[in-house]
């Protein structure tokens, strides 16, 4: 048998300076805690609370609606943000239409047809009252559209298809309830 020998240590060679992150990041480590370490049910509670928070009713529906409110508005900016529906709005909006009177008109009109057992007549001149204004604002609306085409040949933009249903609908709103709100005020050039 050979007598063992003791193999020579490795050099120790100095570690290198701890950059300014590393030695900060060493004091939070080695820092002194806070507080307690919390208990198995506290832990686990907290996991849960983080996971599915426990908030009211009334709280989940407001988040929600919330929620839904801001994915409409922008759905509804990535679909209206097209050259021509941006001067369909500026078009309608520039300018006073009976469109706009159109529903106040229908109500007060529908109202008046419950009179119909008092005043029979006023049913008869309410319903075409209606029809009249109904062909007033289409009439509106046809002037409406040919000038909108002429301006939008002028400017180069196409024609994109459900125009004409936008600017109707846009049309028939009440000014103050127009989505997206309005740009231009009543007769300023756009």
């Amino acid at each position: 048998m050979t007598p063992r020998t003791k193999k020579a240590p490795p050099p120790v060679t100095p570690a290198p300076a701890p950059t300014p992150e590393q030695a900060a990041a060493e004091r939070v480590r080695n820092a002194p805690k806070a507080r307690p370490t919390p208990s198995r049910r506290e832990a686990e509670a907290a996991r849960r609370e983080r996971l599915n928070p426990s908030i009211s009713k009334k709280e989940a529906r407001r988040r929600a609606a919330d929620a839904n409110r801001r994915t409409r508005i922008a759905q509804m900016a990535a679909r209206d943000n097209t050259p021509a529906k941006t001067l369909m709005r500026d078009h309608v909006d520039a300018r006073f239409s009976l469109g706009q009177l159109l529903l106040p008109a229908l109500l007060v009109i529908v109202m008046s047809t419950f009179l119909g057992s008092i005043f029979p007549r006023i049913v008869l001149f309410s319903t075409l009252a209606m029809y009249l204004f109904i062909a007033l604002v289409i009439g509106d609306f046809v002037l409406m559209w040919r000038r909108y085409r002429r301006i939008a040949e002028e400017r180069g933009i196409p024609i994109e298809r459900g125009l004409k249903m936008y600017g109707m609908n846009r049309m028939i709103q009440i000014r103050r309830m127009r989505l997206p709100k309005p740009v231009v005020s009543r007769g300023d050039s756009y």
